[in-house]
């Protein structure tokens, strides 16, 4: 049976970097993790995979990439399980870029999905989500539930706070003169 163990680091203390890896490789699985901190955090980026040789197992996720606070790749996931009696597999991310945040996540668990997918633009956050069932007899027989969502953003409520707040003052001063 072979085994494979590598780890490594490295640490630049003067220019806040530093960075990791780690490596497992052996007759059932292959397994790496890596990340990078460049400059105290300006451009970092971490990534895991691990992977079962005989299929049923595989898991990708990369977390905590940045580029210069103007994009930021909070989790990007894909993992899939064939070892339960009921296959399941995932797929879900966070992206910022500037002020714009989406979050998607899509379940698939044996005939049955969820899905969600949020869309915040600071002034306005969108969400479609959904459940469906799928049926082996065909698409005709299969259950479909779809919601949308519109509200404000955390900006969006902040200006209507705002405003609200303004008003008020002026009714109290109009009602005091």
């Amino acid at each position: 049976r072979a085994l494979i163990d590598i780890g490594g680091a490295f640490d630049i203390p003067m220019l806040k970097s530093y960075g990791y890896l780690n490596v497992t490789l052996n007759a059932d699985i292959f397994s790496f993790t890596a990340g990078i901190d460049l400059f105290d955090g300006a451009l970092s980026s971490h990534v895991s995979v691990t992977w079962n040789w005989d299929l049923t197992f595989f898991k990708m996720e990369l977390r905590d990439m940045n580029f210069l606070e103007i994009v930021k790749i909070k989790q990007v996931l894909f993992m899939y399980d064939l070892r339960a009696p009921i296959p399941y597999a995932i797929f879900q991310c966070k992206i910022q870029v500037l002020f714009v945040n989406l979050e998607a996540k899509v379940e698939v668990n044996g005939n049955e999905i969820d899905f969600a997918v949020t869309l915040d633009l600071a002034l306005v956050e969108t969400t479609v989500s959904g459940h469906a069932k799928i049926s082996p007899k065909g698409f005709e027989d299969s259950e479909f539930d779809i919601s949308v969502s519109v509200s404000l953003g955390d900006v969006g409520q902040a200006i209507l706070d705002g405003i609200n707040d303004a008003c008020k003052a002026v009714a109290k001063v109009a009602t005091e003169a």
